[in-house]
């Protein structure tokens, strides 16, 4: 549990409620109770916020998500949205031209492509495979390809069993 200080400075203070410097500013101007020194009394101040502040907006920056529907939305409030929704979409559109992002659909047209190209390879391997190991074992070829055909689908439905997450590509 952290320590109340009797008063801290505004920067300190926006740090302990998850608020910017400049939020902070406007609160003082609004009623928030400072001391002539320019400090926040710890406990007036989170008293005067949670008795003032709406919860909704009580985090980083102050950006509340914001609910056009409710009342008390302002144009300001849409306006901050508006440029946050922009600066995340500049951040995507970036990791995405760096390579670090890929479309969903994509990624999951190529898993199921590889997976099913490799069930293919298992399989014609399957039809390669018996009739030379039954001429090697002196076996009948039809009941050899039966049994590895067999033993091959047992093989690929335990591997479309695996939770995906058991394949997490860790070295």
């Amino acid at each position: 549990m952290t320590k109340l200080n009797s008063s801290e400075a505004k920067s300190d203070f926006a740090a302990r409620v998850g608020l910017t410097k400049g939020r902070i500013s406007q609160l003082i101007t609004n009623g928030l109770p400072v001391r002539p020194d320019g400090q926040i009394d710890v406990a007036e101040g989170l008293a005067w916020i949670e008795a003032n502040l709406d919860p909704v907006r009580r985090n980083k920056g102050g950006a509340a998500s914001v609910n056009p529907a409710r009342s008390g939305t302002t144009l300001a409030d849409a306006k901050r949205l508006h440029e946050i929704v922009k600066v995340q979409r500049a951040k995507l559109a970036y990791e995405k031209e760096q390579g670090l992002l890929i479309e969903t659909a994509v990624a999951t047209r190529t898993v199921f492509a590889r997976a099913r190209a490799e069930r293919d390879a298992h399989m014609a391997w399957v039809q390669r495979s018996a009739p030379l190991l039954a001429a090697e074992l002196g076996a009948d070829p039809r009941t050899t390809f039966a049994s590895l055909d067999r033993m091959m689908r047992e093989h690929l439905e335990h591997l479309a069993d695996m939770p995906l997450g058991s394949f997490d590509g860790g070295d």
